[in-house]
């Protein structure tokens, strides 16, 4: 017996607790009607409906065995300090989640966890993935007494009950922001994945059914994903987006079937990210993400991109300034002088280079780039981890040069690129001192030390700010 299980026993905690039964049939029920629609389409099993029960049929008990067996060997228990859980039967993993580390603590119920009663827990953790904080399923009840549990252990008896006042008197106020439905709906079609994969789906149907290309519908398939994913993703993922304000920070509520919320604690966001498209840019809408400590610059769950905290999935350009005061209050964009690249990068650039610039204030570096999908990086000074420039040989031959200020993985990529070598190595200075500046003057209540770096002796153009000592960072 190990000694967290002896020392969980004389606490008189719970040790090894199983899950809800029925986890693994709402964990893997997607994959058995994938199965079924595989062998319904096939035709030569259409011809012999025996073979394809008997397959139906092995799909569903390996399906039943392989997810008992998982449920088996996944168990959970709390200790004097963490929350601790066990799982798989081939390779085992064994997760801590430290009370200290959590942030926050949502009961979520997708959409078939809802059917049965049952819910999700999802915390958030400093320094955690997307996926390290869950803990899935439990009855909806049993999911509520474990939440108030872990606020208690997590945050002190008061500032548990604290937090449940907060979520009940949120839950009675009006919400700073609704996206509407129409909105959203909208913008997904004018998005350039939608617009590019119906263009190449239409041409597909022509081709094959009028001008007698044999080239078969079958190849349209990626296409038709390429229309119905971002639909489904944005729409029903973002259905009823609400914004709202909290005792611990700003709140988001999304989500069709799966009601997804996050709360935004302000010392731990990082960066944020504007993205225009360009059709978006003509009706002046924007979406707004989020580098959040232990949220953002995660690729799990199917994402083959970074991808942070969604503060706005598309909005106004007077809702985008007001949500971007609200998160770093007294910044106005508009107000930033912003310092266009030199006109000899358009060697590089011959007609993005008019959109590539740089500003800075006594808050935060920001940076745009982008003609067809213009992004805007807005990085904090006291949350930069480094500042360096970098020259490729075309960059040497025209007395060019790119800058990044680097910060913990996320969405944001703070880069003033094609500058002029002499303005960029200044920039680069310039910002390492603003960025050490900042973390010996940040408010107490982000909960940043200051840990500078002192000067490069060697006067190296590469310039690091050493990365603050934020426990909420990590």
């Amino acid at each position: 017996m190990g000694p967290v299980t002896e020392q969980a026993e004389q606490t008189g905690e719970v040790v090894g607790q199983r899950l809800h039964p029925l986890t693994p049939f709402v964990k893997g029920w997607g994959y058995f009607v994938v199965a079924a629609f595989a062998l319904v389409n096939n035709e030569g099993l259409r011809s012999n409906l025996k073979i394809a029960g008997i397959g139906l049929a092995g799909v569903l008990v390996g399906g039943i065995l392989l997810g008992a067996l998982s449920w088996w060997f996944t168990k959970w228990q709390l200790t004097n300090e963490a929350i601790r859980v066990d799982s798989g039967f081939l390779f085992r993993r064994t997760r801590i989640i430290r009370f200290d580390r959590i942030q926050a603590i949502d009961v979520a119920q997708p959409f078939v966890a809802r059917l049965f009663g049952m819910a999700e827990l999802r915390m958030d953790v400093a320094g955690g993935g997307k996926s390290d904080g869950k803990l899935s399923y439990f009855r909806y009840e049993e999911a509520q007494q474990l939440r108030t549990t872990l606020l208690v252990r997590a945050k002190g008896e008061k500032a548990a009950e604290q937090q449940e006042h907060d979520q009940l008197a949120e839950a009675a106020a009006p919400p700073l922001l609704t996206v509407p439905t129409n909105r959203l709906l909208g913008a997904t079609l004018l998005s350039s994945t939608v617009v590019a994969s119906a263009g190449g789906l239409v041409w597909l149907i022509v081709a094959t059914m009028v001008l007698d290309f044999h080239i078969g519908l079958f190849a349209g398939l990626p296409l038709l994903l390429g229309v119905v994913q971002p639909i489904w993703k944005q729409v029903v993922g973002n259905h009823g987006f609400t914004l709202s304000e909290s005792g611990h920070g700003l709140r988001t509520k999304r989500g069709l079937f799966d009601i997804q919320r996050q709360t935004v604690p302000p010392g731990r966001v990082q960066g944020l990210l504007i993205t225009e498209p360009l059709i978006w840019r003509a009706l002046g809408w924007s979406r707004v993400e989020l580098d959040i400590a232990g949220v953002a610059g995660q690729k799990e769950d199917g994402d083959d991109m970074l991808e942070g905290a969604q503060l706005l999935p598309v909005g106004e350009r007077a809702e985008v300034a007001y949500v971007l005061s609200r998160v770093l209050p007294g910044f106005d964009l508009s107000r930033i002088q912003m310092h266009q690249a030199p006109e000899r990068a358009k060697w590089l650039r011959p007609i993005g280079w008019r959109y590539l610039s740089y500003g800075v204030d006594e808050q935060v570096m920001v940076t745009t780039r982008g003609w067809v999908s213009r992004r805007t990086s807005i990085v904090l000074h006291h949350k930069t981890q480094s500042v360096r420039m970098e020259q490729g040989p075309i960059q040497r031959r025209l007395g060019l040069a790119n800058v990044h200020v680097d910060t913990p993985l996320g969405p944001t990529d703070a880069t003033a690129l094609h500058r002029d070598q002499v303005e960029a190595a200044a920039l680069v200075e310039a910002q390492a001192h603003r960025a050490r500046e900042a973390r010996r003057t940040v408010a107490a209540s982000a909960a940043v030390q200051t840990q500078p770096n002192p000067p490069s002796p060697d006067g190296s153009s590469n310039s690091a700010a050493s990365p603050a000592d934020d426990s909420s960072d990590r």
